[in-house]
């Protein structure tokens, strides 16, 4: 009988299921942890980009408040039933600017000299409790203004600062700004 030869039999000539198995058991690990990176980080972004909305509503309101008040024109700031009201100058004329608190909004409305509302603004969301302050000309701070009862039947003076804290509700801690006013002309 004659003897048939067989072709030697090269290691590179394919892959065992053993091999296969392994390779589909490495890829299954490593996607699982790009994945679970991957998530991660999503997570992340989505809660920085959250506190960086809650932060860019702060500054815009506290810019707003800040600019209203160093623009305020001399007695004009008074407060009544936790509803703050004072007169600025713009380009369109004088305006009535109150701030107030409703349902967790503090509300800033324009109106115009003659008491024509022009809007009505959100500026501050989630908010708990806000307390203003006022720096008398003595530089006392004081929870009321006009401070003093003989003033108040006149025309009050501005104080010399205003200070407002906010507490939020989402216990985010408090906010606190001091705006210095234009001094009063005698």
């Amino acid at each position: 009988m004659k003897h048939v030869r067989r072709p030697n039999r090269t290691t590179d000539t394919g892959v065992t299921l053993i091999e296969m198995m392994i390779a589909l058991a490495l890829f299954a690990v490593i996607g699982s942890a790009g994945f679970a990176t991957l998530d991660q980080v999503l997570r992340s972004q989505r809660g920085t980009e959250g506190r960086l909305e809650r932060l860019s509503e702060y500054q815009r309101a506290m810019h707003v408040i800040l600019t209203d008040f160093t623009m305020a024109e001399p007695r004009s700031l008074q407060i009544t039933d936790a509803i703050l009201l004072l007169h600025r100058n713009s380009r369109d004329g004088r305006l009535e600017l109150r701030y107030y608190l409703t349902e967790g909004v503090l509300h800033r409305d324009i109106a115009d000299s003659d008491g024509k509302a022009l809007a009505d603004q959100a500026i501050l969301t989630n908010v708990d409790t806000i307390v203003w302050r006022f720096l008398t000309p003595e530089g006392v701070w004081s929870e009321v203004w006009p401070n003093d009862p003989v003033q108040a039947l006149t025309t009050p003076r501005n104080p010399r600062a205003v200070e407002l804290v906010v507490s939020f509700q989402d216990q985010a801690g408090k906010l606190r700004r001091v705006a210095p006013l234009p001094a009063d002309l005698d």
